[in-house]
């Protein structure tokens, strides 16, 4: 019994590394370039890596539709939000230690609040349908390639539509690691994570209630 406890918490721990590992370089992609279609094929390369151990999520939005659709645990779905930020937080880190400027993500000023929620929420629902469908709804070892490939090429796509917008984050954990050591530091990026919350976790629970609609309702 304590074996097999072991061996269910080793995989739950292989997990979180995953996920840990690829929102660290999918925000270092975000603070050392900022272009899209770096940040577009980052991702899908880290997606490849990681689907078939933890699903690739990167983004704890995803990880909530995830957990509606009852394809992770509470407990797994907390474990996957802190390893996220964390790798956002080091992420930055990082950054910093590079560059020595402080990324982090803020909203436009040219733009309205409500505009930019509306994007936020309506672009992350098209990148967590993506994901639910092409993946996390139901895993086949045989899709890994093309779950990577158009999940990489949505948020390429979603990014260009957004960025002049909302910034096209469609991620808390990028701005919830990322604002921790802004703050630090003397910024004021965390008065932006209500935006990149609600905007991206709204989209996703809307995504994960289509995706059992559209898919699952039809078997």
């Amino acid at each position: 019994m304590k074996d097999k406890i072991g061996f269910l918490l080793g995989l739950k721990n292989k997990k979180y590394l995953v996920e840990f590992i690829g929102s660290f370089f999918l925000v270092l992609a975000y603070g050392l370039s900022g272009d899209a279609f770096a940040i577009g094929f980052i991702l899908s390369a880290l997606i490849y890596i990681g689907a078939l151990t933890s699903g690739a999520h990167y983004n704890p939005a995803i990880s909530l539709g995830a957990f509606f659709l009852k394809r992770i645990s509470a407990s797994e779905f907390l474990g996957y939000v802190i390893a996220q930020i964390i790798g956002a937080f080091l992420a930055a880190a990082t950054v910093l230690f590079i560059s020595s400027s402080v990324f982090y993500v803020e909203a436009p000023i040219n733009s309205l609040f409500y505009n930019q929620l509306g994007v936020e929420t309506l672009l992350t629902f098209v990148l967590a349908l993506v994901a639910y469908v092409a993946w996390i709804g139901n895993p086949n070892h045989k899709s890994v390639a093309t779950y990577s490939f158009v999940m990489g090429f949505a948020l390429v796509a979603l990014f260009i539509m957004s960025q002049n917008i909302s910034g096209g984050i469609f991620n808390p954990a990028l701005s919830l690691g990322t604002s921790v050591l802004d703050y630090f530091l003397g910024g004021s990026s965390y008065k932006d994570i209500p935006l990149y919350t609600i905007g991206p976790f709204l989209g996703a629970t809307m995504a994960a209630f289509m995706y059992k609609f559209i898919i699952e309702d039809e078997y």
